[in-house]
């Protein structure tokens, strides 16, 4: 009895694995899956590097006192103010004639910055009082277009600090005496945190692939199949419909994994040798290792996802419609972290993909990370998992699953 048991256990694994089998060779002659593989390697370490590379050019373009390009600054009375337009054009600021209408060239584009000496300039000026300038901007535009507007702000506190220095000491007071207070900063960050830019953009591109790596497969395996007519015979072998299922998920995750592998290899390998000198970042095969066991329970969250949603479409388009916004989910809860450094806990670790991305994020920057929330990570991780897929089991169990 007890070995009719074990045989009749074996040959639904037998099941389980011939159609995990069948499934994941099937996958691998679909030529989106290489697409989809070849890109984990290539675009994913290419856009990250290339975002830090062009950040890094402006900012040496645009500040560096030796290679950068001076910055064409339109002044509105310069006449008045000749001793500051010679300290503008030491400070690589070059003055230019005005348009004749300053606010709509901001608006337009054509200029970033537009400087307007107010007349009464020179009068407060010799008399020792605050002289005006007035600076006419956009506030709405990105960060790195606003790189002229600092570089005029700080000419022209620098030279208010000199001026002033220097008629302090005309009336025999030392300038110190303003230097109520002398901040002196010491920074604890790892050269490794400091590269916020590529920290927050590199699990918010990993969870993508993630889920993008297992996608077609999870359409072909169910409304594919449904569609063509093949899973109707699938049902008919003798196997359970919840092994079938687990089969499919399987497969699902098995390329799931295996893009998230590639995919920390390839941002491994750029950011490495990668020919940007802000970026100091190296992933260590110990690192790499880490984040790939640590973080791979949510390949059981994203496919299990992509499985139970796929299962009750009716079509293949209509399966992709679903699953192109499924793919987006994840990574919503990752746009906090664009505005937010939130430290691991229990308040968060328990949320799959925002807890996958600060270990991450932690294990980057070579910050050590309580075992116990990772612990806590994969287990919810997991358990959503496991719930998601019992639901797409139940789904396995209508005979409304051949439409």
């Amino acid at each position: 009895m007890m070995s009719q048991t074990i045989d009749k256990k074996a040959g639904k694994l037998h099941g389980l694995w011939v159609i995990f089998k069948k499934e994941v060779i099937d996958n691998l002659r679909d030529r989106r899956t290489l697409t989809t593989l070849g890109l984990s390697i290539i675009i994913s370490p290419l856009f990250i590097i290339g975002i830090q590379w062009f950040a890094e050019e402006k900012v040496k373009s645009e500040t560096d006192p030796v290679t950068a390009k001076a910055f064409e600054l339109p002044v509105i009375g310069a006449e008045l103010a000749p001793n500051l337009m010679d300290w503008l054009a030491q400070n690589n600021i070059t003055v230019v004639e005005p348009p004749s209408d300053p606010e709509a060239s901001i608006r337009s584009g054509d200029r970033r910055v537009v400087m307007v000496i107010e007349e009464s300039f020179v009068e407060r000026f010799n008399s020792s009082k605050p002289a005006a300038v007035k600076l006419i901007h956009d506030s709405s535009i990105s960060g790195l277009e606003k790189l002229g507007l600092r570089t005029v702000q700080r000419a022209l506190r620098s030279y208010s600090s000199q001026i002033g220095s220097k008629r302090l000491q005309v009336r025999g007071v030392d300038p110190n005496v303003l230097n109520v207070i002398q901040i002196n900063l010491s920074d604890v960050a790892t050269p490794e945190s400091k590269n916020t830019q590529i920290l927050g953009i590199f699990p918010y591109l990993t969870i993508m692939m993630i889920m993008f790596g297992g996608m077609y497969l999870a359409i072909d395996s169910t409304a594919g199949e449904r569609e063509k007519g093949s899973l109707e015979s699938l049902l008919t072998l003798p196997v359970e419909r919840s092994h079938i299922l687990l089969a499919k998920l399987l497969a699902t995750a098995f390329f799931s994994a295996l893009t998230f592998f590639l995919t920390l290899t390839g941002l491994a390998l750029a950011l490495k040798y990668a020919p940007v000198d802000s970026i100091d970042i190296a992933i260590t095969p110990q690192r790499l290792i880490y984040v790939f066991i640590a973080c791979s329970p949510f390949v059981f969250v994203g496919s299990s996802m992509l499985i139970l949603v796929a299962s009750f479409t009716k079509s293949y388009k209509e399966a992709q419609s679903y699953l192109g916004f499924i793919t987006m989910l994840p990574s919503m809860p990752l746009i906090f972290l664009a505005f937010l450094s939130p430290e691991p806990s229990t308040s968060n670790m328990w949320v799959p993909s925002f807890s996958q991305a600060l270990i991450m994020i932690e294990t980057l920057k070579g910050e050590p990370i309580a075992g116990s929330l990772v612990v806590l990570s994969a287990f919810c991780s997991i358990a959503i998992a496991i719930v998601l897929s019992f639901i797409a089991m139940k789904l396995y169990q209508r005979e409304r699953i051949l439409g």
